[in-house]
């Protein structure tokens, strides 16, 4: 049994994570950790802080899902008591992520914008075909989610753009195109925000040629499916020797 202190417990990611542990034998929530305010807004019992439970033996991994600020309070913690820390908040600025990368060198760390293997799957194949129609097709990003998503883009438009980016690292990124009067240029990637409604999570690449157009379309359903993935990530990490960032490519 794998026990694990979730922070973030009453949120979306959290409830999907919380769900499907109801009925697994493998893995356990041993510590829901919430804000008072958002504890005060279920009928789900009280959360406690990280920093009162962290040294417990109950506790084999921490996993986050919280805000960029508790984030980063909850990896320092969770570094210092040697404990794997895993999260897939998204919208670090570059700063932020240095400073990631600096504390995984001291304990593992599991870090991805989606868990979805269907994004790894798209991630993949753009490795191929942009490499194939970087000099014939223009390259957009179209990315919508729930109209309470804090971060635009996302998390994930961005890691796409940078599978992209490595086989184009003379491109450029663009987001929207208000205020500009001018044609187009090739030599850019244009990111597309949408929000509305309860969408989970769609993501479309397209690379638009003259007379055609390929589309690559990843939609997620359900948080269940994210949720499968963070139990993937959880007991790859779990089994892990080494002090690093781990990613996505590294699990598959």
């Amino acid at each position: 049994m794998i026990n694990i202190a979730l922070c973030g417990g009453y949120g979306k990611m959290g409830k999907a994570i919380t769900e499907l542990c109801e009925n697994s034998d493998r893995f356990n929530i041993s510590y829901i950790i919430e804000t008072p305010e958002k504890c005060l807004l279920t009928d789900l019992g009280m959360g406690v802080r990280l920093v009162d439970v962290i040294d417990h033996e109950d506790i084999d991994i921490v996993v986050d899902f919280t805000s960029k600020k508790s984030c980063m309070e909850h990896l320092k913690l969770s570094v210092e008591n040697k404990k794997p820390f895993l999260t897939g908040i998204t919208g670090f600025s570059e700063e932020e992520m240095s400073e990631i990368k600096i504390f995984a060198a001291k304990g593992r760390v599991f870090y991805s914008p989606n868990f979805s293997l269907g994004i790894h799957i798209l991630g993949k194949l753009l490795n191929t075909i942009s490499d194939l129609a970087k000099d014939d097709y223009d390259i957009e990003i179209l990315e919508m989610h729930h109209n309470q998503k804090v971060d635009a883009p996302s998390g994930t438009a961005l890691k796409l753009r940078d599978i992209l980016m490595k086989k184009n690292p003379g491109y450029s990124t663009i987001y929207g195109r208000k205020g500009t009067y001018e044609p187009r240029r090739r030599s850019e990637i244009a990111i597309h925000t949408l929000r509305g409604g309860d969408v989970v999570g769609d993501h479309k690449v397209i690379f638009a040629g003259n007379g055609e157009r390929l589309e690559l379309t990843h939609k997620a359903i359900s948080r269940k499916t994210f949720a499968s993935g963070v139990f993937k990530a959880v007991e790859f990490l779990i089994a892990q020797k080494e002090n690093k960032l781990y990613g996505m490519e590294d699990l598959f």
